[in-house]
């Protein structure tokens, strides 16, 4: 159950442009945005919560939150928000939960444009996940993740070439804290091995993934 309604419509929609582009006539690639769900945030501390988008074509990206029952039904912000949400254009939402086990439905859109002075999207692309709040954790410096690839860096692979990477995760809170997972978002065919603690501030997992024909692009 929402923090905001009983019961709610969810509902989404997206806008595509079936005409070739008019700056290099071919058809354009909508932009696209990954996010987890649901994404825990800790009570009555202010959150930033970054939604990565990447687009094919190089175009200007934005996002807004989603407007019309179309787009997100009743779950539509900022009233599906806590007060003071607020969404900036390069994706970054900062929101601040006041009770803890509240749920929160997030809807925004991932819009792309052919050039900066724009404000017509050339494509609108939904994104929607869910918010948690929970308790503080009693050691109030995150763990940090390290290796390659790099955050939010891009990686060329041939079809059929084998990639292996390590994920490491940094615990700063001593020895009576411990880090039980490294969760990711991937996409098939990527597999991930059982975190491994090398010591009490140092833990790894293996990921490994060979792109077939079909996931050419990815």
């Amino acid at each position: 159950m929402l923090a905001t309604a009983a019961t709610a419509t969810w509902s989404m929609s997206a806008h595509i442009i079936v005409q070739p582009r008019s700056d290099n006539g071919l058809y354009n690639n909508a932009p696209v945005a990954t996010v987890m769900s649901p994404i825990n945030i800790p009570i009555n501390q202010k959150t930033v919560i970054n939604v990565p988008v990447a687009d094919a074509d190089g175009d200007i990206t934005r996002c807004r939150w989603s407007t019309t029952f179309t787009e997100c039904g009743d779950v539509c912000p900022p009233g599906s928000l806590p007060s003071s949400t607020v969404i900036y254009p390069n994706c970054t939402i900062v929101i601040t939960g006041q009770h803890i086990d509240d749920w929160f439905a997030v809807t925004i859109m991932v819009e792309d444009f052919i050039n900066s002075t724009s404000t017509t999207p050339l494509s609108s692309v939904p994104v929607q996940f869910l918010v948690h709040v929970v308790a503080a954790a009693s050691c109030s410096t995150p763990p940090e993740i390290i290796g390659i690839p790099e955050e939010q860096s891009c990686t060329a692979l041939t079809v059929g070439q084998n990639f292996t990477s390590q994920l490491i995760a940094i615990n700063y809170c001593g020895p009576s804290v411990t880090i039980l997972d490294i969760a990711t978002l991937s996409f098939p065919g990527m597999v991930q091995g059982t975190i491994v603690e090398l010591n009490t501030s140092t833990y790894y997992n293996t990921m490994q993934w060979t792109p077939p024909t079909a996931q050419l692009g990815y």
